[in-house]
């Protein structure tokens, strides 16, 4: 277990299963990265979207297609405050809008911090299947060791519940009322069934684990405390980037070895007399420690993380062992304050205990060969009082925002050109007289930042595509002499946005007949394995030399737009609805030729023969 060569991508495991495609998905993250997000249809989509050697394709066009057609499918909720600025804006970020939801939790001094996806998938013969991802990570691009558990079940048909899956199913359906927007009402919907249809699944388990025994643990929903562990616990194994002391040392008061593995910047801040009562303490070893390239002030110093990232929790119980996985850190605030997450899988000791986890084999590379042992007799450091304060005071602010209920209001400033308002219900009661926060929309540059002193700053004169309900935060307060700050983007509602804000978005982004004729392809590859398999194909959708004078082969396209026609209208229906968003464009003609329109009408007008049957 725990193998470092045994690698999964999220991307990979969010892949629907053969046969099967995505109906609705519902994630949850601590922070988020925008650029990460965009990735995410690219898994539902009907194309495999990687180079040879695995590298993701991030081309625009399939990037575009994928969140036309799986946008409205899949809904992600993170903490308010923790969503990364890009940065670069991309144009395909207003796709993500509808998508995102911050949250607030009911205790004032916890955070959002489940890392959980749940997606239904339906089965050509109409079987519901569903996929529930536990992870450690948070949606971003920090490349730092972490665990997951997937499982993949069947929508039993039944009419009781099966009782182990009600925490899931509670933290799913708890998601919209803590949202601080309001959900699109199909989106609330697609959140509702998942919550109840999970009740009535019925799991596959890792291989080795006892059905009987395991299940998902949840924190934060009702306001009580949660102690997951038992009483009983001969020999335990803490992995966790943070550590708390008195996390810590509850599990040395219940005897036994505890063996713990953290950060070193964490280490150093527990007791001694802590650390020596540890049968084992590590450290993840430097040269196999990935540096993460994250900005550290958009996530604030008590969520980056340098390599370790796994959260574990194993722990032996005479011929058994339970290992928890999830997004608990063995702090405090995880068990007494936090929205957590986690899955406990429970079998045999011999197989899943703490020594299996901690072994060391001749010839094989296992989780304890990438461990150093750290010097427990080392002095340990006092926490950096200016820094914890600083922290506070951000994280503070942050609060007295959300607190002040920021919203957008559009209005037309001239013709295809907006003002953009960004009123709050309250004047903000910030923390401290020195704390000071600018607003901006993520279109713009940093330097159009406007200081947020009262009810309302205004952006003027935005275009379509510098509209957004993306804001960017930048947070910055004083101890002393030490200044600390803090960036981060908020998803804001929007009044007044123009309908066709989004198709706006299409037509700039296809600028030429070559792009067009690609982006038709992708539409067109939707289920066809030939045209999906093509090196003609794949030759067009992965060139980036645009606007070269290359011209698609008719009879191919012919050939391809035919196929789709004998598969069944859904496809040319995308083609027809993306050629009515481009004949809005006074400039439509220049993409749309004659030579195209002669192979496009007649097909068109046989697909719609068959719709109206």
């Amino acid at each position: 277990m725990l193998r470092p060569d045994e690698r999964a991508h999220l991307l990979e495991l969010l892949r629907p299963p053969a046969g099967c495609q995505l109906d609705f998905a519902v994630g949850t993250t601590f922070s988020l990265d925008l650029i990460s997000a965009l990735m995410l249809p690219l898994s539902f989509a009907f194309f495999d979207w990687e180079h040879a050697d695995g590298e993701l394709v991030a081309d625009p066009l399939a990037l575009l297609e994928a969140l036309r057609r799986y946008g409205d499918r899949f809904t992600v909720f993170c903490q308010s405050g923790q969503m990364r600025l890009p940065a670069k804006y991309p144009p395909l970020v207003t796709f993500l809008e509808p998508c995102i939801y911050e949250v607030r939790v009911p205790d004032p001094e916890g955070v959002f911090h489940p890392k959980v996806w749940a997606l239904r998938f339906v089965a050509e013969d109409g079987t519901v299947r569903y996929r529930v991802l536990c992870l450690s990570r948070n949606l971003t691009f920090d490349r730092c060791w972490d665990t997951v558990v997937a499982l993949d079940g069947e929508l039993a048909n039944r009419t009781n519940a099966i009782a182990a899956n009600h925490p899931l199913a509670d933290l799913i359906a708890a998601l919209p009322n803590l949202a601080l927007r309001k959900l699109a009402p199909q989106r609330r919907q697609g959140v509702a069934k998942i919550a109840d249809e999970l009740r009535r699944v019925r799991f596959t388990w890792p291989e080795g684990f006892d059905e009987s025994q395991c299940r998902f643990w949840v924190a934060g929903l009702d306001g009580r405390t949660t102690a997951p562990f038992g009483a009983r616990r001969d020999k335990k194994l803490i992995v966790s980037p943070f550590v708390s002391n008195i996390v810590v040392s509850d599990f040395l008061e219940t005897g036994g070895e505890t063996h713990l593995v953290s950060r070193q910047e964490c280490l150093q801040e527990l007791p001694q007399e802590t650390l020596r009562l540890c049968k084992s303490v590590r450290f993840l070893a430097p040269e196999v420690v990935d540096e993460s390239d994250d900005d550290a002030a958009t996530t604030g110093s008590r969520e980056v993380l340098n390599g370790l990232d796994a959260k574990l929790f194993v722990i032996d119980r005479g011929w058994d062992a339970s290992v928890f996985s999830g997004s608990f850190n063995a702090t405090a605030h995880a068990f007494e304050h936090n929205v957590e997450f986690m899955v406990e899988l429970v079998g045999k000791r011999s197989q899943f205990g703490v020594d299996q986890f901690l072994r060391q084999v001749k010839g094989e590379t296992n989780f304890a060969d990438l461990l150093h042992d750290y010097d427990v007799t080392a002095p340990s450091v006092p926490v950096d009082a200016v820094a914890r304060k600083l922290d506070d005071l951000l994280e503070a602010a942050k609060r007295a925002l959300v607190a002040a209920g920021p919203r957008l209001v559009v209005s037309s400033a001239e013709k295809d050109l907006f003002d953009l308002s960004l009123e709050c219900a309250h004047a903000p009661l910030w923390p401290d007289s020195t704390v000071e926060v600018r607003a901006w929309p993520i279109t713009q540059q940093a330097d159009r930042g406007q200081l947020l002193n009262n009810n309302m700053v205004v952006f003027p004169r935005l275009s379509f595509v510098g509209l957004t309900s993306l804001i960017a935060f930048s947070v910055s307060a004083k101890v002393g002499e030490t200044v600390g700050k803090t960036v981060f983007v908020m998803n804001l509602s929007m009044q007044g946005a123009p309908e066709d804000r989004q198709d706006r978005i299409v037509r700039s982004l296809i600028e030429n007949r070559d792009q067009l004729l690609r982006y038709i392809l992708f539409l067109l590859a939707s289920g066809d394995e030939a045209a999906a398999s093509s090196g003609d194909l794949r030759k067009l959708l992965t060139s980036r030399q645009d606007g070269e004078g290359r011209v698609l082969p008719h009879p191919y396209l012919l050939e391809t737009m035919l196929r789709a026609l004998h598969r069944g209208p859904a496809q040319l229906a995308r083609v027809a609805s993306l050629l009515e968003v481009l004949r809005k464009e006074p400039s439509s003609s220049e993409l749309l030729s004659s030579d195209f329109q002669k192979i496009w009408e007649p097909i068109w007008d046989a697909a719609q023969q068959v719709i109206a049957k």
